[in-house]
């Protein structure tokens, strides 16, 4: 008998470790099941940010050609000044190597057949020089001849510039005369270095890293290689060029997946998605799989060794384990993914604004300046500016809504004021573009409220359009009121809404102050007994401190001088109370001469 309790006791013993067995396996199935598709959800959003942050950092290059077309326009009977034009360029995007204008044959015979003045950066200084001769034939260039062929801009595939000791691309764009025919073609130079960068800068996983790949396949950008992963970038080059080197585990209408073995044996996954306008470059996103379900793993091994321990207490613990390890992943999942919408949001709103002081070094008849505070909760705040014939074009917006969402439409209506506003004048046609394509597929129903505004600097003319934002403030020398401008609906809300343009003038050392609610909502500590809608009122910054504090400045001062100035007024009057919204400003004095 007692032998018969024993067998019988271990055999309960084993049918009850086969049961949590079978228990711990499908726990294993089901949460491997589910980190899987939220790995691919993270990873779309990942291919899809970078794309966004790649094209951003792209546009900046690009803009700082159109910036100084007029002054190419202004200069072009002065062969001479051209370098001055190139190093300016240059200058004007901190990632450059080099700026290059290369004239067609024969455009300025005191110069010879060939003129090609090029600024670039050595040992910290800009140097200027002619490089156009006999050796170097800038007209066998092949982007310059396609260029010259299709008169339409083109980024090169990547190349290694032997004396800079870096991989490089060339956005290679033509430059046309008043009758349309093509004068010269502007050649700027970027490593792929800071692009590699930039783009590896934070990761899914510390292993993680990404890559861009040109339409030919070939690597632009990528981390930094060792000898260890330069071989396993090269295999996952080959696996994106040829899908039947690798096995294709999911494809959808942006995106495909691979799976993918490392030269050391490590499983990987490799996620990548496609540029939908030229350049049609890959973005390509690497995540191995033992940062993905190496903890997961962990946890198993874990419970079967509390199992080995004490089968007698093993239900209980089972029980508490399951229960809370439930609450623990999603607890940690969901903030995981808050983490990443912030950072991720807060990344993209930061790194598209105007982010060099003074922006027009070579101007004295503007003063310029901006600042943006982020919340704790990222928002969707933003501004921008920009020089073209002579006529400042500025915004500045907030976005309904808080998080990623926010901060995506905030990128898109930065992307589109810029696209609508580098061939249009007129700001209520520069809103109504915006207004379309920002209503197209809005199910979120997000709107953002706008201020455009188009200030030729040679006359002080004032053109704007104002979509629901706060109407900026003008100070003159014996005067500050608020710009006169009809409110209009925000942008998003209605397809077919009728945008007006309205006009003033800026006299001479005039400013504007523009800015967000962020500002006046800026709301100091309430009583803990007293949070009445009346109180609440009183304790926001307000209009009228706005106002107040903008009178106390001389006509003198400085755009950040007065930017620096309200920063410290709203920090004193909320003390420690928490930021509840971003805070944007952006101040502009004309200064003519």
């Amino acid at each position: 008998m007692k032998i018969f309790k024993k067998l019988r006791g271990l055999t309960l013993i084993l049918l009850a470790a086969l049961l949590l067995e079978i228990i711990s396996g499908i726990q294993y199935y089901y949460t491997h099941g589910m980190l899987a598709k939220e790995l691919e959800k993270r990873a779309e959003l990942e291919l899809t940010t970078k794309v966004i942050l790649t094209k951003s950092n792209m546009n900046l290059a690009v803009n700082s050609v159109n910036g100084h077309l007029w002054d190419v326009m202004r200069n072009i009977h002065q062969p001479d000044s051209m370098l001055d034009v190139a190093e300016c360029v240059l200058r004007s995007h901190k990632n450059l190597l080099g700026c290059g204008i290369a004239f067609e044959p024969n455009f300025y015979p005191t110069k010879g057949r060939l003129y090609e003045p090029y600024a670039y950066w050595h040992d910290g200084d800009v140097v200027k020089a002619q490089i156009a001769s006999d050796n170097h034939d800038y007209t066998q260039n092949a982007s310059y001849q396609k260029v010259v062929h299709t008169r339409e801009w083109l980024w090169t595939e990547p190349y290694y510039y032997e004396e800079a000791k870096t991989s490089m691309i060339t956005y290679v764009q033509p430059l046309k005369d008043a009758n349309d025919s093509i004068m010269a073609v502007f050649m700027l130079d970027l490593s792929t270095d800071w692009l590699g960068d930039t783009l590896n800068y934070r990761q899914l996983y510390p292993s993680s890293y990404t890559l861009l790949l040109s339409e030919q396949g070939k690597l632009i950008a990528g981390p930094r290689t060792t000898e260890k992963n330069e071989e396993d970038i090269r295999r996952i080059i080959a696996v994106v060029n040829d899908d039947n080197t690798g096995k294709l585990l999911c494809s959808k209408e942006n995106t495909r997946t691979y799976s993918f073995e490392s030269s050391g044996g490590d499983e990987a996954f490799v996620f990548t998605a496609k540029f939908k306008t030229d350049p049609h470059w890959q973005m390509v996103v690497v995540c191995y799989e033992d940062e993905v379900f190496g903890p997961l793993r962990d946890v198993r091994v874990n419970i079967l060794l509390m199992m080995l321990v004490g089968f007698a207490i093993m239900g209980f613990i089972v029980y508490r384990f399951f229960m809370k390890e439930r609450d623990l992943n999603k607890a940690l999942l969901k903030q995981t993914r808050i983490d990443s919408e912030l950072r991720i949001a807060r990344d993209i709103q930061l790194k598209m604004l105007p982010m060099t002081y003074p922006p027009f070094p070579n101007r004295s008849d503007l003063d310029i300046y901006g600042s943006l505070v982020p919340a704790r909760e990222v928002g969707g705040d933003m501004y921008d500016f920009f020089i073209r014939d002579e006529n400042l074009f500025f915004c500045i917006g907030d976005v309904s809504g808080k998080g990623v969402p926010a901060a995506m439409l905030m990128s898109s209506t930065h992307s589109l004021f810029r696209a609508f506003s580098s061939h249009g004048n007129d700001p209520a046609e520069i809103m109504h573009h915006i207004n379309e394509s920002a209503c197209q597929g809005n199910d979120s129903n997000m709107f953002v409220t706008i201020f455009i505004g188009v200030l030729n600097l040679q006359t002080g003319r004032l053109r704007y359009c104002n979509a629901g934002h706060d109407r900026p403030i003008v100070i003159s020398r014996n005067n500050i009121s608020m710009l006169d401008a009809k409110p209009h609906l925000p942008v998003g809300i209605f397809d077919d809404m009728h945008y007006e343009t309205e006009e003033s003038v800026l006299t001479p050392n005039s400013m504007m102050f523009l800015y967000t609610d962020g500002l006046t909502e800026a709301m100091a500590p309430l009583p803990d007994t007293d949070h009445n809608a009346e109180t609440e009122r009183h304790n926001q910054f307000g209009i009228e401190r706005v106002m107040s504090q903008l009178q106390h400045h001389e006509a003198q001062t400085s755009a950040k001088q007065v930017l620096d100035s309200m920063n410290m007024a709203v920090n004193n009057f909320v003390g420690d109370a928490e930021q509840s919204d971003d805070l944007t400003m952006l101040a502009i004095r004309y200064t003519p001469s």
